[in-house]
């Protein structure tokens, strides 16, 4: 990532300082996410900068994602499901993960809906800020799939098993204040992007390594890095069920 700004047709990159913004950005459609983001989200990740700090993940326009483009369940994709899903599965976790292994802070930057792949986007960061506004769901039972992406692990860590269980099989919303009344949410605000900058400027006077080791510790330690594998190989099953075994 060589330049202060990077830009392309689904996602913004904007680096000031030792801060840089990731945005996704396809407003026009609640900012729907496809496989090909995910891709630019794990690339994006992968290369950036070490002087950089901070990652705020936000959506441009009214939501932060609606998660998964339905226009993507077509085609070429359904094609790859059948024949060979788990690279295809593989490639979509890295550009969930990736967020939690790189050393920057990240924080997600939330207003109106965060959606199944958005709410798991979210949950992919350290720290989450929310509008009043900010709706969040696990939606991917109606499409007869299970979340994929990372998120099942971080919600347990945060709602316990039964919370967890619920609002994935049924896919109710999460308002704001009960996101951050049950440890999902770590700040609603009036003005999130202020809240944002106010926590930056917070940690940023901290040791950077003390910053970066504190993340390290705490990821190792918490179940969701144990989440990815066993999300994986239940999605392999209800793809199957789906489509029918894969041909390999």
């Amino acid at each position: 990532m060589d330049a202060s700004s990077e830009e392309s047709t689904n996602i913004a990159v904007a680096i000031d300082g030792d801060c840089a913004t990731v945005s996704l950005a396809r407003p026009d459609v609640r900012n729907a996410q496809t496989p090909e983001m995910w891709d630019q989200l794990a690339d994006i990740g992968r290369s950036m900068p070490d002087d950089v700090r901070f990652v705020i993940l936000r959506g441009e326009g009214a939501d932060f994602s609606s998660g998964l483009d339905r226009n993507a369940l077509a085609g070429p994709m359904i094609e790859q499901l059948r024949e060979d899903p788990k690279p295809f599965i593989s490639a979509a976790q890295a550009g969930f993960a990736v967020w939690s292994n790189i050393p920057q802070v990240v924080i997600a930057q939330v207003q109106g809906n965060a959606i199944g792949a958005g709410f798991q986007l979210a949950l992919a960061s350290d720290v989450i800020v929310a509008a009043p506004n900010s709706r969040f769901a696990m939606r991917e039972t109606s499409l007869g799939l299970i979340p994929d992406l990372g998120g099942t692990g971080a919600l347990v860590d945060a709602l316990g098993y039964r919370r967890t269980f619920a609002l994935c099989a049924t896919g109710d919303f999460l308002s704001a204040d009960e996101a951050q009344r049950w440890g999902v949410v770590h700040r609603v605000a009036d003005d999130a992007s202020a809240a944002v900058a106010v926590l930056i400027e917070q940690l940023r006077g901290l040791d950077i390594g003390a910053l970066r080791d504190l993340k390290a510790v705490l990821r190792t330690v918490a179940r969701d890095q144990q989440s990815w594998e066993a999300e994986r190989n239940v999605q392999l099953r209800r793809l199957a069920a789906l489509f029918g075994p894969s041909s390999t």
